[in-house]
């Protein structure tokens, strides 16, 4: 099973509840490619989309499906840990490849590249407000990002 998203309904980051975490004023770094990567969903297709990662959040339905790793520390209050973080989420990620959806809630949601996904990690996922789940789209991977600065990953089993 993969995510598909219905293309008629992504929308303009500019009308993305969340779409100032990528304007200028927020990363200058960001350029107008980059921003093309990341498909704001409207609201009606987060919540669609949201009916598939509902299942998968739930813990019975990915216990016999999925492996979880231990929580481990997302703290992003100097650089040093950010780093640790990023390089901790670098390592779960090396082996896949293809879009992942990142939905902060039932109405935001957006699809973007693995590699934008790293390189603006800490713009997607804010700490003391975020919480986070992010899918691979072809559901072979999870990863829980909680506000309270910890993470989780949990990776599909091989049949």
């Amino acid at each position: 099973m993969n995510i598909t998203i219905d293309r008629t309904e992504i929308i303009s980051l500019e009308a993305f509840e969340l779409g100032w975490r990528f304007d200028k004023i927020q990363n200058s770094e960001i350029t107008t490619e980059e921003k093309k990567l990341i498909l704001a969903l409207s609201p009606t297709e987060s919540k669609r989309v949201n009916k598939i990662i509902d299942y998968y959040e739930n813990p019975t339905n990915r216990a016999k499906k999925y492996t979880e790793t231990n929580w481990f520390s997302a703290h992003s209050k100097t650089m040093e840990k950010e780093k640790r973080f990023r390089k901790k989420i670098e390592n779960y990620l090396m082996p896949y490849n293809g879009d992942l959806i990142v939905s902060w809630n039932r109405k935001t949601v957006v699809q973007t590249s693995k590699n934008l996904f790293q390189k603006y990690l800490t713009d997607f996922l804010y700490p003391s407000s975020d919480d986070v789940t992010i899918v691979s789209v072809d559901l072979n991977w999870i990863l829980f990002y909680h506000h309270t600065e910890v993470a989780n990953f949990w990776t599909k089993n091989q049949s």
